[in-house]
């Protein structure tokens, strides 16, 4: 989004409206837009009121002493209407009065961001119908606290509508009307309002002709609202830290509650981590005996197979017995019939060599059975020594992880008994500790229910000011949509009005082109006409040039002159405006001196009064006592005709 400053050059530049290097160089500030004894145009009041209304930049705008024109104080508070970040404005000295005054309710009523608002040296109250409604925005607002309405003029009839405002109100807390004409109706109007209103504590009535009594009981509701709104500020305080301790009682109480649940299930997962690691090693080792069972096998196996093949010898060993006994039998045959028959002594010879060979073989048997006989046996015994050795180790592995199942097993127990222990003491400090806070809470649902009690009334009331809040909030936001919907329809006739003037003008632009350009053609006819009289053209032209630079130099004295006589008008009315505080306040000196003056004679003529009753009383004492002192003389008759 483009900065403040770029938004003004933009929006210039779109509704062609001169620049003003001064708003520039303010725009560029950071929070505070301050346009004191500025002097702003219609048009870059609109451009600004744009940029409010839009921006979030700014927290205060100050508009003092710019004698802004009606139109250029319309455009501004339309901005404020829709700006949300602006809390404090000051429109001091701009003569608002009318329908500015009405301009200014609607912003009231649109606004809920604007805290403190300063209207000083204004004419709000020249216009009662327009200041009632003002009243009726001021009645209905949530957000504003401070008012300042100072030397605006303001009657009787404006503090009625004032004091009907303050009976509606709930937010305003400082409202300042000195230097008004409110007298002493005005003054009760306001009293009446205080018996209703229990949020204002400071109201400053300076200058306004309200009695002592009334503006003593003024002080007096001023002081019970401060008192109360002490009293509610105090309630909300206490209510709040006592909320907070329950809340952090019962964060703390979680929290201890986390703790143990996480060391139980840390507990847990080391218990099963270990189950799981002894089943681990169990299984290892279930393996590795199962391997050793089929090593036992194979070598059973092994010893099988020899033994089968010993019995295999064996039987051939004894077959081979039988052979050579068989043919032992068969030689003492032959030889009984080699006896019988000398004839066959050949065959007799291959008889005792197939014996002789077949002695040889048998040997060779008994030689290889005896080999195979001291290879089984050495099988054997090697076989024994090594199951021995592996029913050894295994026994000793098997003693090992007993040993250390064992001792885990002893180790995990002594763990979890630590932690219950542990786990023990905490819930019992636990428990204490929920003792006390139990009794803590008890003591402060005490008086929770004491100051409840108490606060109810009050809630009530507050509840149904925020039910008339909110009630008002939403007709404000209805009359928000309908004020920002006649805006609309305000700015769209704005706009038509200004596309018919820029067609109207682009018409008689036209039309001046097409003078212009007749014109030109005409001057080219008489300047070819006229080329024999060039040098009293010239001469009328440099004299008519002279002429035009005299005007021109007369219109930038009057130009000067007008803007001092602008700048002496506006000191004139600041001047004026200061005058008459002076003459206001010398009239209430006069006036002081007057009532001094008439008690001073007052008092003179009681003395004279005295005086001439103590003369009276000296004449008549002198009379009679020249009466008696004549009565009493012996020539008495005479001077009595005489003084006769």
């Amino acid at each position: 989004m483009a900065s403040p400053d770029e938004q003004y050059k933009q929006l210039c530049k779109k509704y062609n409206i001169e620049v003003q290097e001064c708003v520039k160089d303010i725009l560029k500030q950071v929070d505070i837009l301050d346009f004191s004894n500025q002097t702003l145009s219609v048009g870059t009041c609109a451009v600004l009121g744009k940029i409010m209304q839009s921006s979030a930049v700014f927290t205060k705008g100050s508009f003092e002493d710019c004698l802004l024109e009606e139109d250029g104080i319309k455009s501004i508070l339309f901005g404020l209407c829709g700006n949300t970040s602006i809390k404090t404005v000051s429109l001091k000295g701009n003569n608002i009065q009318g329908t500015a005054t009405n301009a200014l309710a609607k912003m009231l009523q649109h606004n809920v961001t604007i805290a403190r608002l300063s209207l000083e040296w204004n004419n709000l109250g020249l216009c009662q119908e327009s200041f009632a409604v003002f009243c009726e925005s001021l009645g209905g607002s949530s957000t504003l606290e401070y008012l300042d309405l100072r030397s605006n003029q303001l009657g009787a009839d404006a503090a009625a509508s004032l004091a009907r405002a303050l009976m509606r109100n709930s937010s305003l807390l400082s409202l300042d009307i000195r230097w008004n004409c409110i007298g002493g109706a005005g003054g009760k109007a306001l009293l009446e309002s205080l018996r209703y209103n229990k949020t204002l504590t400071q109201l400053n009535l300076i200058g306004n002709n309200i009695p002592n009594d009334t503006l003593n009981s003024i002080d007096q509701k001023l002081n019970e609202n401060s008192k109360s709104v002490a009293m509610t500020k105090e309630f909300t305080s206490r209510t709040e830290v006592l909320k907070q301790q329950l809340e952090q009682q019962e964060r703390y109480s979680m929290h201890q509650i986390e703790r143990l649940e996480q060391l139980v299930s840390k507990t847990d997962v080391a218990l099963n981590k270990t189950i799981k690691e002894s089943a681990f090693y169990t299984g290892q080792l279930e393996e590795e005996l199962r391997s050793k069972k089929l090593e036992i096998e194979s070598l059973q196996a092994k010893i099988e197979l020899l033994n089968s093949a010993l019995r295999l010898h064996q039987e051939r060993a004894s077959s081979l017995e039988n052979q050579n006994g068989s043919l032992q039998e068969e030689l003492q045959k032959s030889q009984e019939e080699a006896h019988a028959q000398s004839n066959k002594d050949r065959e007799i010879g291959d008889l005792e060599f197939r014996c002789s060979s077949q002695k040889k073989h048998i040997i060779d048997l008994k030689e290889t059975i005896c080999s195979l006989q001291s290879e089984v046996k050495g099988a054997r015994i090697e076989c024994d020594e090594l199951v021995a050795i592996e029913t050894a180790k295994h026994k000793e592995t098997l003693r090992n992880l007993d040993q250390q199942h064992n001792s885990e097993l002893q180790r995990m127990r002594n763990d979890h008994q630590q932690v219950e222990a542990e786990l023990r003491d905490r819930i019992s400090n636990l428990d204490a500790r929920r003792n006390e806070a139990e009794g803590e809470v008890s003591g402060l649902r005490v008086q929770i229910s004491t100051d409840r009690t108490t606060a109810q009334a009050q809630l009530g009331a507050v509840r149904q000011q925020l039910k008339a809040e909110h009630a008002s909030v939403m007709r404000g936001m209805e009359e928000r949509l309908h004020a920002m919907e006649e805006s609309r329809n305000d700015a769209e006739e704005r706009l038509r009005v200004q596309i018919a003037s820029n067609t109207s003008l682009t018409a008689a632009n036209a039309k001046l082109n097409s003078q212009i350009h007749s014109l030109t053609n005409q001057l080219a006819e008489l300047q070819a006409a006229i080329d024999g009289k060039a040098l009293e053209v010239k001469a009328a032209e440099s004299r008519v040039r002279e002429e035009v630079k005299e005007q021109f130099e007369e219109l930038k004295q009057e130009r000067e002159q007008t803007a001092q006589l602008n700048s002496t008008v506006i000191k004139l009315q600041r001047t004026i405006s200061e005058k008459q505080l002076e003459y206001d306040s010398n009239i209430r000196k006069l006036e002081d001196k007057l009532r001094l003056a008439k008690q001073e004679a007052k008092q003179r003529e009681e003395e004279l009064l005295k005086i001439r009753e103590d003369e009276e009383r000296r004449v008549g004492m002198l009379h009679s006592a020249f009466v008696s002192y004549f009565n009493t003389s012996p020539s008495s008759p005479t001077k009595t005709n005489q003084m006769k």
